[in-house]
């Protein structure tokens, strides 16, 4: 087991999100349920911290940069975005916080560019 130099943040959808993705998905969503994707939440990694209050500073600087990204996950139209204000943010997302990161596996770690999910 190794630790890594990172903290991790776990951003679980919320209603307000479930009925946004709804509207810009047009139906597309038949097989799929808030629970689905509160189960299977989006994690970012974040840079080390020593503590919480470390974690949610660095969260609330990024907090742009995090709600872009869980919009552009499913709508690529930013013009279907709100705001992306912190304040939307918490109401659209819980977000789970972590100052550790421990690695379990002995496999490199590796890194790839973003795609976004295509809903047609």
């Amino acid at each position: 087991m190794y630790e890594v130099n990172r903290s991790v943040i776990v951003v679980v959808p919320r209603e307000p999100f479930w009925h946004w993705l709804n509207e810009v998905a047009d139906g597309d969503l038949a097989d799929l349920s808030l629970a689905d994707l509160q189960q299977d939440a989006n994690s970012y990694l974040i840079p080390a911290c020593q503590n919480t209050d470390e974690v949610w500073q660095e969260v609330e600087s990024r907090v742009e940069e995090i709600f872009a990204a869980e919009l552009a996950d499913w709508c690529e139209d930013e013009s279907q975005w709100p705001d992306l204000h912190i304040d939307i943010f918490g109401e659209w997302f819980d977000v789970v916080t972590s100052s550790v990161l421990a690695d379990l596996s002995s496999n490199a770690l590796e890194r790839e560019s973003f795609q976004a999910i295509s809903l047609n």
